[in-house]
């Protein structure tokens, strides 16, 4: 067992140190991600529009929102790039077979990566958006509530995890990219529906739950997010075994 969890976090720690400039971009990914935070979480937000502009203005804060979470895992990495047409990702896992390493190491050290890039850059983000509510460019929260958003957000790069990391590692590149489009498409229906039903920002929603029914929202959200990645993990297990690399 020791020699297991040594050989996926010797993985696990490859694949951290392969990321490089990946972290800086990442880091202004979710600089950006504050400054739409700070726009329509800000304190004068309210005001910024009104009618239908305001309706569309929602739409796109919780498209944007539900989207950015979604690759809040993963590090913007050229190894990766134009994935759709290299199938850079199958060919990781490829080469990962090579080494004298079993499935199961190779799925959970890229899991644990996962879990591990996704955790920092929820935990910069919020960081800064704690400062931002210091400085009150965003509606201060207490620090409980704070900590119930937190893990509510991490909850839901849990959750997105689990279907890009099963795309990533059991599909070729382009049905991977087109199952990026469906979590998309899914997201902008989500937006839309909580615009038109009463103009809720997923902001608020996440705000409003933790502060009346406190754990609660946090605790069932890691719970789900922490599942649907179990079952994501035991489903590509199954999926690795009898997948052909090599066909095309």
């Amino acid at each position: 067992m020791n020699s297991t969890w040594e050989n996926i976090w010797w993985l696990a720690k490859q694949e951290l140190k392969m990321v490089r400039m990946g972290y800086l971009w990442s880091f202004l990914y979710a600089l950006n991600a504050l400054f739409v935070i700070t726009i329509f979480g800000g304190t004068g937000s309210d005001l910024l529009v009104s009618g239908y502009p305001q309706l569309f203005l929602i739409t796109v804060f919780n498209f944007f929102m539900l989207t950015v979470i979604q690759v809040f895992g993963y590090p913007f990495d050229s190894r990766y790039m134009n994935y759709w047409k290299k199938d850079s990702y199958t060919k990781r896992v490829v080469l990962l077979k090579m080494l004298p390493v079993t499935n199961r190491e190779i799925i959970l050290s890229r899991y644990v990566s996962y879990l591990l890039y996704g955790a920092l850059y929820i935990v910069l983000l919020f960081a800064g958006i704690k400062v931002c509510m210091a400085f009150g460019l965003i509606e201060s929260v207490s620090w409980g509530t704070w900590t119930g958003m937190l893990v509510t957000w991490y909850s839901t790069v849990l959750f997105a995890g689990a279907f890009y990391l099963y795309g990533e590692m059991s599909m070729r590149g382009r049905s991977f990219f087109k199952m990026g489009f469906v979590m998309m498409g899914f997201a902008l229906l989500v937006s839309i529906a909580l615009s038109v039903t009463g103009g809720f920002l997923v902001w608020t929603i996440v705000i409003n739950r933790v502060e009346e029914d406190g754990a609660l929202l946090p605790v069932l959200s890691f719970l789900t997010g922490a599942l649907t990645l179990y079952l994501s993990w035991k489903q590509l297990e199954k999926k690795m075994a009898n997948r052909d690399f090599y066909s095309s």
